[in-house]
């Protein structure tokens, strides 16, 4: 007889299980504590994290006076320098803002015209909180019962990234970035803001809130037409339409930086993990016409590179650990040296682009100020009596709230052109070095045809450094950001259990609790699951029981190589099952997986000795399981699998931060079929 099993048993991994960490584990962490918010930094981003606490507090007053609403729960806000490109993230659920501090790609992907990246960061993800964790009536009478369960405004990433886009720019008086594709829907957020009203985001948010439907979904099951009715008398779909019809959107493609192609040889920046803990980038030289890639550098944090003309060096720009600027140097093909060329002050100063002269003797720069000032900047260079280079000039030849990009010169080195939005949208400009003019460049390639233009300087603003404030500091704590946010009923056939989990600030302990009762058997069945990744190896505790079955293991996973293409880890455990008899497990496993394309080809090896009881002696066995797993999008993977005691298995992994899986498990030998959520 087949015989069918549904089977419910929750498996906590950790959030940056595919990922890399937040910092190596010798960095010693502190947080600032203000009335709203944990802002955790470790040493070295003391500047920052100050500006993050001042940041907050302001997001938190602006947003309240906008929305009528701010979370009740204390918010956690993390700065780390664990990546060398721009990247922020907000777990609603966790009510926790990350924030890595490296500018690299800043102007590609979102408005530089913000004063700073940190400031734009916390407002913008602050007021998408808000917005996501907004309740209202039926919402809020629920929300102390199941916490972060009731999320009627969840809205998708495009909206809510434009609310906490629109939000942050009317609060720090910043000009909206109108290139295709950066802040999300903040331009159609800014269309329904200036046509119904100051007030229509908070009577918008608070229809929705109050909507049984989205509260009991997740937002999933809005009804954003009916509401917008009720609201403005027109149907959401019908307000996107008239706003497309009265918006062109300019799509202009970023250019790119040249690398040296033409000399036969390209430099390259690959990002790779760095000491199981960073996403750094690191200098590579490729030859098409041999196809070898070289490795140059490693840990050197480079984000831009350009050959000189003679192809014997390289110019590179390169991160500095937390609040320091970036630094400008020179790598010498021939000896493998890295030369300094000049050194930035603190975060004032954020190189975006760069280009060298045809002649080898003059920069010109695309650098980023604070105050949101995206210019263009010329830099000469002269041979220095001796061995080096020494710099001659440093001059800035733009200076106003245009965002001015991806500098080049003209092939006969007269002309630096660049690309502008001082127009709207994305334009080619020229500037020319003979006397200082600037020209709109036609679609001819003759400068007699050009378009002569007054660019006029604007006041730049001024910059204090960093604040200092009042607020309290202490090392890191994490107990208080453990705290549970979330219970989640989940209803068997026979049995009814409730399910919590959490982690701290800085994903060092996750756990999970899952207590249930089995109305069948009349017995209780618990899993509480504990793991800690405070050092470099990570310790898992397990221990579960199901009516008259109980379990507990525990694990130790020490990571062996750690990249963005391979990675294998060596685990010790210990497991004790109790059913009939008890039995004993220590095991010895090997796990690595492959990445191809959007796959990850998966391989796990274990050696189990065990003993049960009444038995005297120890059984040996070996064990396999191969699998698929495959990136369908940002937010699901699909994992096919087979074990050699002839198990075989599917299942999806939905929000891979948390790594909830849905699947299913035919076992060959039982003849049995095991639906499980994990």
């Amino acid at each position: 007889m087949r015989s069918f099993a549904i089977v419910i048993v929750l498996v906590w991994w950790p959030w940056l299980g595919h990922a890399q960490r937040l910092g190596e584990p010798s960095l010693a962490w502190h947080t600032v504590h203000t009335e709203h918010f944990r802002v955790t930094f470790p040493a070295g981003l003391e500047g920052l994290a100050q500006e993050a606490a001042v940041a907050a507090e302001d997001a938190y007053r602006f947003v309240y006076s906008q929305l009528g609403y701010a979370p009740q729960a204390t918010v956690d806000i993390v700065l780390c320098d664990a990546t060398d490109t721009v990247y922020r993230e907000l777990d609603v659920f966790q009510d926790r803002i990350t924030i890595c501090v490296a500018q690299a790609d800043l102007a590609e992907h979102f408005n530089p015209r913000f004063p700073s990246w940190v400031q734009q960061s916390v407002f913008v993800l602050y007021a998408q909180l808000a917005s996501a964790d907004f309740v209202f009536g039926v919402s809020e009478a629920l929300r102390p019962l199941l916490g972060k369960l009731i999320l009627p405004n969840l809205k998708s990433s495009e909206l809510l990234a434009g609310i906490g886009e629109y939000l942050a720019e009317e609060a720090l008086s910043t000009p909206p970035d109108m290139r295709l594709g950066i802040g999300g829907e903040h331009r159609f957020v800014r269309y329904l803001a200036e046509r119904f009203g100051p007030d229509f985001l908070k009577e918008w948010h608070r229809l929705q809130a109050n909507d049984l439907r989205a509260t009991v979904s997740l937002g999933l099951w809005s009804d954003y037409n009916r509401i917008f009715r009720r609201l403005t008398g027109t149907s959401f779909t019908q307000l996107a339409a008239e706003y497309e019809a009265l918006t062109p959107l300019d799509g202009s493609p970023l250019p790119s930086a040249p690398t040296g192609e033409g000399l036969g040889v390209r430099v390259l920046i690959k990002h790779d993990i760095f000491k199981h803990s960073y996403l750094f980038g690191d200098l590579y030289l490729y030859d098409p016409r041999t196809r070898r890639e070289i490795r140059l550098t490693e840990g050197a944090r480079i984000y831009r590179a350009a050959l000189f003309p003679d192809g014997q060096k390289v110019l590179l720009a390169r991160h500095r650990w937390g609040d320091l600027g970036p630094v400008l140097a020179i790598f010498d093909l021939k000896t493998k040296q890295l030369e300094t060329l000049k050194e930035f002050p603190l975060h004032d100063y954020f190189i975006d682009s760069f280009a060298i002269s045809p002649d080898g003797e003059q920069l010109a720069l695309s650098i980023w100020r604070r105050g949101g000032f995206q210019d263009i900047y010329l830099m000469a260079l002269t041979p220095a009596t001796g061995e080096g280079l020494g710099v001659r000039a440093f001059a800035q030849i733009t200076r106003d709230r245009a965002v001015d990009l991806a500098p080049t010169f003209s092939s006969d080195g007269h002309f630096v052109l660049f690309s502008s939005d001082r127009d709207g949208g994305l334009k080619p400009y020229a500037y020319r070095l003979a006397d200082g003019s600037f020209f709109e460049v036609t679609e001819s390639s003759d400068p007699s045809s050009w378009k002569p233009v007054q660019l006029e300087p604007e006041p730049f603003p001024p910059w204090d450094g960093f604040p200092d404030t009042d607020y309290p500091i202490t090392p890191y704590d994490p107990r208080p950001s453990l705290e549970p946010k979330i219970l989640v009923p989940i209803l068997g056939s026979n049995s009814i259990s409730l399910l919590t989990f959490g982690s701290d600030a800085l994903r060092q302990h996750l756990y999970s609790v899952l207590f249930g009762f089995n109305w069948k058997t009349l017995l209780p069945s618990y899993s509480v699951r504990y793991e800690n990744r405070v050092l470099l190896a990570s310790l898992e505790a397990l221990i579960a029981r199901d009516g008259p079955s109980a379990h507990q293991s525990v694990t130790a996973t020490l990571p062996l190589i750690t990249s963005l293409s391979t990675r294998q880890s060596l685990s010790l455990f210990y497991q004790r099952d109790e059913e009939e008899l008890i039995s004993h497990q220590i095991g010895l496993g090997w796990h690595g997986s492959w990445r191809a394309s959007q796959n990850w080809l998966e391989l796990s090896l274990w050696a189990v000795t065990q003993t049960r009881t009444g038995q005297r002696l120890w059984g040996n066995s070996l064990g396999w399981r191969v699998g698929v797993m495959t990136e369908l999008s940002e937010h699901l993977r699909a994992r096919v699998f087979a074990q050699n005691d002839g198990q075989l298995g599917a299942e999806l992994e939905l929000f891979p931060d948390a790594l909830v899986r849905v699947g299913v498990l035919w076992d060959s030998q039982k003849n049995s079929l095991e639906l499980y959520l994990r």
